[in-house]
Formats: structure tokens, sequence, C-alpha cells
């Protein structure tokens, strides 16, 4: 007897391929997120080798995270010397408060990505395998590859100490 099952495709292939192109260009900017999906991370790391890259998880949801996103969005609109992706971790329902976030706080020129994925667990643990999901998340990267990871707001020691050295780096 044979046992069919229904499968959903792997959405995650689709998406690397549609983020690969955005991550590497301005395709992403905008208040409309791309998809960001299993193999993202990954995607646009490559996309911004040998340059400094803050990918930066934030939710509507998360009271610091909105109280902060116009601060970040300061931030990359001021250091030209590192990079900086946005990755929104809600639900698509909230796609339109979303957006209207990233609207208000001026992030649409910067790159926007948003979870494409119901099961968020995968997407944590690609970008650190002890990320349990907490927000705001932060990655840094500095331009030799080299990835630390913050949980918490933006004035964490982690992060500004990183930012300090990429600056004297420069």
């Amino acid at each position: 007897m044979e046992i069919w099952t229904m499968r959903r495709p792997p959405s995650h292939a689709l998406v690397a391929a549609g983020i690969a192109a955005c991550a590497a260009s301005s395709a992403a900017a905008g208040s409309d997120p791309a998809p960001y999906a299993q193999g993202s991370y990954d995607v646009i790391r490559k996309a911004h080798a040998g340059r400094s890259l803050v990918v930066h998880f934030w939710s509507v949801a998360c009271p610091t995270c909105v109280l902060e996103l116009a601060d970040w969005a300061r931030l990359a609109r001021e250091r030209r010397d590192i990079d900086f992706v946005f990755v929104n971790a809600d639900r698509a329902r909230d796609r339109p408060r979303v957006e209207a976030r990233i609207d208000r706080v001026g992030l649409q020129q910067q790159a926007n990505f948003a979870f494409a994925e119901d099961i968020a667990d995968p997407l944590y643990l690609e970008v650190d395998r002890h990320w349990g999901g907490e927000l705001p998340f932060t990655a840094l990267i500095g331009p030799g590859g080299e990835a630390q990871t913050a949980a918490g707001a933006l004035d964490t020691p982690q992060i500004k100490a990183w930012l300090a050295r990429e600056a004297k780096a420069r």
C-alpha cells in the first residue's frame, strides 16, 4: 500500500533566490519587506561580504523594538561604513503595521525583510544556535565574516562596543 502525503514545496529555495537579488541591490529597500526564509541569513551575509554588517531583528509587538526603531534608522543613515539589514519577525497578518512603522521611522531606504515562514525556530537557529526568539536581537558581522549576536536594545554594551570598534577600524 502506498501512502501519499501532501508536502508544501520548500519555500526557502524560492525565497533564497529572490533574497540574493534583493540583498545584493537596493530592491529590498522600501516599506514592503522582502521575504525572509530559511537560508536568508547566509544569503544576506554573502551579499555583504567584505563589509561590516548589522542584521537587526524586530517586531511591532515588542515595545523596546518599536521605541528604538527610529534610533536604528538614524544610525543606519549616519553610519555609511556599515551595511544595515532590518528583519521583521511578525506574522503576515501584521504586515500593514510593519509597513507603517517602516514608513514612520524612515527605514524605506534600508534593506527590509520580514519572516516568510510560520515556524520561526529554524530562522532563529540559523543566526545563533542559542537564540530563542527574544527581541530585539542583533547580529553584528565584521568585514572578515566574524559574527557575534546580542539580545537587547541598541544601548546594550556589546552593541555599543562593536559599533565603536567598527568606527575606529575605518
